[in-house]
């Protein structure tokens, strides 16, 4: 597989992965013009895209989605997300929390603890290797952290600085949302998960959904590789205004 995280944080969100036989994004929170962009600079085209995979209805996660239905590109996800989203599309698969095929990619909808009607991750598996997308949740359970166990490459949130949260100018049922249990992970929350959990398979860690007013790229990077500083890997910082290089597992 190639990962590319085509844009990560609070004004958009879209991750594109390839396989042999499939090209896939998770989510599509930025427009379908910017996404047809970095496609292009991948060498590809969106009438090669297999699906758009929605981890859940917030506007961060699904900007751009019904421009993308529009051009025949499918949609994926759960009856819950598409009746909280408002949105218009003219065709919707359904997917339930088990695992199903599409093409060579097995994909598997993991549940997550975030507000939204049923917010999911996904472990992506091909070819022996296994990809998981955790991204906007507030904490994680056991089948989560099975999956950091197995996998090659994640995309992990490490939404905030705890610091930066508690002494910034939010209100304060904003930051008891931020750092509630259906919020985001902090960079402390990510690492340990990390540090706590992670084998040595896992190779590569994608820091996503870095807030712009809760955090800085810098406290991310030096917090999170603290505490993962025993485990060979090579962590790379998402941005929501460009996309990531391509990692190949």
């Amino acid at each position: 597989m190639k990962i590319s995280v085509l844009a990560s944080g609070s004004s958009g969100n879209s991750v594109f992965l390839e396989s042999k036989e499939s090209n896939i994004l998770i989510d599509a929170g930025i427009s379908a013009k910017k996404i047809k962009n970095y496609l292009a600079e991948l060498g590809k085209d969106l009438k090669e895209l297999d699906g758009v995979f929605v981890t859940h209805e917030h506007t961060d996660h699904v900007k751009g989605l019904e421009q993308l239905n529009k051009l025949k590109v499918p949609v994926y996800m759960n009856r819950e997300t598409f009746l909280s989203s408002n949105l218009y599309l003219e065709d919707v698969n359904f997917f339930q929390k088990k695992e199903f095929n599409l093409k060579d990619l097995k994909i598997k909808p993991i549940a997550i603890s975030h507000d939204a009607a049923n917010p999911v991750g996904f472990s992506i598996k091909n070819n022996g290797s296994l990809h998981g997308h955790l991204t906007d949740l507030g904490k994680y359970n056991e089948e989560i952290k099975e999956i950091v166990n197995k996998a090659d490459s994640l995309v992990l949130e490490t939404n905030h600085d705890i610091d930066m949260v508690l002494n910034g100018n939010y209100p304060f049922h904003l930051k008891e949302r931020i750092m509630g249990e259906k919020g985001h992970l902090s960079n402390i929350d990510a690492g340990l998960l990390v540090k706590e959990n992670a084998s040595s398979k896992l190779k590569n860690v994608f820091m996503a959904h870095i807030s712009e007013n809760n955090n800085t790229h810098e406290l991310a990077m030096t917090t999170f590789k603290e505490l993962t500083k025993e485990l060979k890997l090579n962590r790379i910082l998402t941005n929501a205004k460009k996309r990531t290089e391509v990692i190949k597992l």
